[in-house]
């Protein structure tokens, strides 16, 4: 179960993408009352014409999640929009607790209950014909008591994101673009950069200090066929180069162990 859980975790993070109608990257809402789900992707409902809520129904017993995206006034030609999340991972941990093989927290930490927020502000336009958006912003990890060092998950994806309860804070940036190919299918190319400043000084004299903790740079490419305006597919890979504890990785997802290599990943999703 757990390691359905931790699959599914990352997954979740590998398919968050989407155009003018299929959007959490972009500025763009989701029309008022109208929703959209997938097996990784995210349940987005637009609850207003300025406001949608969404979060990840699956994950949400165990990894309790919300984020809100709002409308804000164009600046120049952009479409702007700002993003809260919200989330809750102690329950996820407590289950991934454990020792011998498939342990991957210390069971003998005690895991304090943590709120993780993080906040963008999202600029999204048409760019030489590419539908192109800009995010940015910070990344605080309130913790409610001691939090042991070693309570963190080593692998790409998750140790960045969970590490912002370690230092505190983070930052984030990212581009995404995307283009119609042909009828039907688009390709989808991101890039994104996530920074956690000073939590490793090991880097410190060798660039400028704010660039000497462990960050991560990932980019995916993806290629979605769009059935019709209720349903599609998409396919392709991520790919993480990342700082961590035992030294620098770069890693094509998703990848299984088990098999020693890296398989395409298939996404479905449907909106109504």
């Amino acid at each position: 179960m757990k390691h359905i859980l931790i699959l599914f975790f990352i997954f979740n993070y590998l398919f968050s993408v989407e155009n003018k109608s299929w959007d959490s990257h972009s500025a763009y809402l989701i029309p008022k009352k109208n929703w959209e789900v997938g097996l990784f992707h995210p349940f987005r409902y637009g609850y207003s014409e300025k406001i949608e809520y969404s979060t990840h129904p699956l994950l949400f017993f165990v990894f309790p999640n919300i984020a809100i995206k709002m409308e804000q006034n164009n600046f120049r030609d952009f479409k702007i929009a700002t993003r809260l999340k919200l989330f809750y991972p102690t329950p996820l941990l407590n289950i991934v607790s454990r020792s011998g093989i498939g342990g991957l927290v210390d069971p003998n930490i005690i895991l304090p209950p943590m709120l993780g927020l993080s906040g963008s502000l999202i600029a999204s336009k048409e760019i030489v014909g590419l539908n192109t958006s800009y995010s940015m912003g910070i990344d605080l990890g309130l913790v409610f008591d001691d939090l042991d060092h070693r309570a963190n998950i080593d692998l790409p994806i998750i140790y960045h994101r969970l590490g912002v309860f370690h230092n505190k804070w983070g930052l984030h940036a990212g581009i995404d673009m995307q283009k119609m190919l042909i009828k039907k299918i688009k390709i989808h190319a991101d890039l994104d950069f996530k920074m956690l400043p000073g939590m490793n000084n090991k880097n410190i004299n060798k660039f400028y200090k704010m660039l000497s903790g462990e960050n991560s740079l990932e980019h995916k490419l993806l290629f979605i066929w769009e059935h019709s305006k209720h349903f599609r597919i998409m396919t392709g890979y991520k790919l993480v180069i990342g700082q961590y504890p035992y030294g620098a990785e770069t890693r094509i997802l998703p990848y299984i162990p088990m098999l020693e290599k890296w398989i395409p990943m298939i996404e479905f999703q449907w909106s109504g």
